[in-house]
């Protein structure tokens, strides 16, 4: 079975519930210590008044010892898996807002909103729990959650971003994985900027040169490599020319002038061409009328920053169709699932982007700055300027200069 590396998001009814089973065990611990005082209160007769508060005091500190107790390993198992009694129950998972373990302090701070909620009985832990419907943004956080900057997914339904690499965790599918930590584009950069897939190191450092195994990722490395592999002529020996002595140069050449070959240009020349012509071509190109590329950040709603340098597939999952060629993908985490797996093609142009809506399901449009919005013809490329907003599904980024 195909993995479902889209996120989904956890719905209210589903937090409520697994909310009510985490707190099972401290309700229990309680009902306990209220039946055993229950029970030494009915026997005070037979009891002094020092032994009696004796036994009270003493149940009600192995009851708050084990509530603490409890209270911390649930807050660490939370903070280092995302996992809880209730969450392991309704298959749902904590994470931070990049999808990875939440920590101790988002816990804490999640938790002890839920509890300070309680200072209305009942009715106020309940409504915290549920306060995510009231999130315009696909009911992604409920309170506690945006104060803690923390999410909650439904690992059942979608992916468990804690195991698969974060919230943009599709690239980890993707040939050559993710980046280094610390390294531009991985999930764990502090930097809002993220590129997907990230090259590997040995690709990162220049052309493909003969590497086992390694296929070229577009016809300009296809070009390099089989350059670099072809067997190079030996250079001829030139003819002295007429009154030229053998080992000098030839009359008229400057001096250390190395003796030029006339066939080692031709060969590679020709490997080369063969090589673009067996790499195929782009089946989505950058219309004839658009400059050359010169870059350009799409700012997404979400304050995530894209860095297109060239050409791009967006979606929640981009793939490349066979024989298409593009520099990057760009992963768009979409809890809502209105964004298709693979929704837009980008191309680059010193004045904004080329947009092509890969025949999406929910579609696509620009806003330009005088407000009008266009929508976009399946397969049809459309302009977008530098401060203009590109819509696809429910998400959207503005186009800015590189």
């Amino acid at each position: 079975m195909a993995q479902n590396l889209n996120l989904v998001n956890a719905v209210a009814a589903k937090r409520l519930v697994a909310g009510l089973l985490d707190i099972v065990p401290v309700v229990i611990a309680w009902m306990i210590f209220y039946g055993i005082n229950l029970a030494t209160l009915q026997s005070s007769s037979y009891l002094s008044s020092s032994d009696l508060i004796s036994e009270m005091a003493t149940s009600s500190m192995v009851v708050s010892v084990f509530v603490l107790a409890y209270a911390v390993a649930i807050w660490g198992w939370e903070a280092s898996t995302g996992k809880t009694p209730g969450n392991l129950a309704l298959g749902l998972r904590t994470s931070d807002e990049d999808g990875f373990a939440p920590g101790w302090g988002k816990v804490f701070i999640r938790r002890l909103l839920v509890w300070v909620s309680g200072i209305v009985p009942i009715v106020g832990p309940v409504i915290m729990l549920l306060s995510n419907l009231w999130d315009p943004n696909h009911q992604r956080q409920g309170w506690h959650d945006k104060a803690a900057r923390t999410l909650v997914v439904d690992v059942n339904q979608g992916r468990n971003p804690i195991t698969t690499g974060g919230l943009f965790g599709p690239s980890a599918f993707a040939p050559g994985g993710m980046t280094a930590p610390g390294q531009p584009g991985h999930p764990g950069n502090l930097s809002t900027e993220r590129q997907w897939p990230a090259l590997n190191p040995d690709l990162a450092a220049g052309p493909i040169t003969g590497i086992p195994g390694r296929t070229p990722t577009n016809a300009t490395d296809a070009g390099t490599a089989a350059a670099a592999e072809a067997p190079v002529a030996p250079a001829a020996e030139p003819t002295p020319a007429a009154g030229t002595a053998p080992g000098q140069p030839a009359v008229g050449a400057p001096a250390g002038a190395p003796a030029a070959s006339s066939s080692a240009a031709p060969v590679l020349d020709e490997a080369a061409a063969a090589a673009e012509d067996e790499a195929g071509h782009t089946q989505l190109r950058t219309p004839a009328s658009a400059p050359a590329a010169t870059g350009a950040r799409l700012r997404c709603d979400d304050g995530q920053v894209l860095a297109l340098a060239t050409t791009a597939l967006l979606g929640r999952n981009p793939a490349a169709q066979d024989g298409e060629e593009v520099a990057d993908l760009f992963n768009i985490a979409d809890m809502g699932r209105s964004v298709s797996k693979t929704h837009l093609h980008l191309a680059a142009d010193s004045s904004g982007v080329w947009v092509t809506d890969r025949n999406s399901t929910n579609g696509s449009g620009i806003t330009g700055s005088d407000g009008t919005r266009r929508p976009l013809a399946a397969g049809q490329a459309q302009h977008a300027g530098h401060g203009d907003t590109v819509h696809f599904g429910d998400r959207s980024f503005v186009v800015g200069p590189a």
